[in-house]
């Protein structure tokens, strides 16, 4: 993952610097009127783009959905937890509740449902329990998590995503993210990071990520 921290933004940076992807500038929006993205009530069929039998320049609307998704699950690890239900199972001294989502039954589906998402050394990391903020477990073949939602980072504001094609079988998602000043709306700085969306073991994924706010 690659990451560039600007510094101050001159008047004439803020107020002459068109935003990437062709869309136009605007003040940023403040991050209370952003919304946090909420867990679906179902598991979505995975697109047949992210599964190939042989390795193919991406369009980039597909590249864009599939970091779309990607924000999505890896919020499930970072942002909220998936929907639970019942009371809760106490182990190693920490409380999990049971998962209560169509199609995640156990850790297993958890599993191969990350892996069409992120490459698997990505998947295991967020699965192994120790550095992801929201954990996951298997409790009797059953799927229960532990931890807590958190709010998005009110010092990010408006973020931008372009696509870098690197070559045929690896692309660059750049993510521009506006710094808030401390009234959480003057833009003074930017944060930019660079995930690697990469061919792998015949299916396109991410070989890194986190979320940006």
């Amino acid at each position: 993952m690659r990451i560039i921290i600007a510094g101050l933004l001159s008047l004439l940076f803020l107020t002459g610097c068109a935003a990437p992807s062709g869309a136009a500038s605007s003040p940023a929006e403040p991050a209370a009127a952003r919304s946090m993205p909420a867990p679906e009530a179902r598991v979505e069929n995975m697109s047949s783009s992210m599964v190939e039998s042989s390795a193919r320049p991406m369009p980039e609307e597909e590249v864009l959905a599939a970091y779309e998704r990607a924000q999505r699950i890896y919020g499930w690890f970072d942002l909220a937890p998936l929907p639970t239900s019942g009371e809760p199972v106490t182990v190693n001294g920490t409380a999990y509740y049971r998962v209560d989502m169509e199609g995640m039954a156990e850790l297993e589906d958890l599993r191969t449902y990350l892996r069409g998402v992120f490459s698997q050394e990505l998947a295991d990391r967020l699965l192994d329990g120790r550095t992801a903020r929201i954990q996951y477990r298997d409790v009797n073949g059953v799927l229960f998590v532990a931890g807590e939602g958190r709010e998005a980072d009110p010092g990010k504001g408006q973020a931008r995503v372009e696509l870098e094609q690197e070559e045929e079988t690896l692309c660059f998602v750049n993510v521009t993210v506006d710094l808030l000043g401390e009234d959480r709306e003057t833009v003074i700085g930017l944060e930019s990071w660079s995930f690697p969306y990469a061919f792998v073991e015949d299916r396109w994924v991410f070989t890194d990520f986190r979320l940006v706010y």
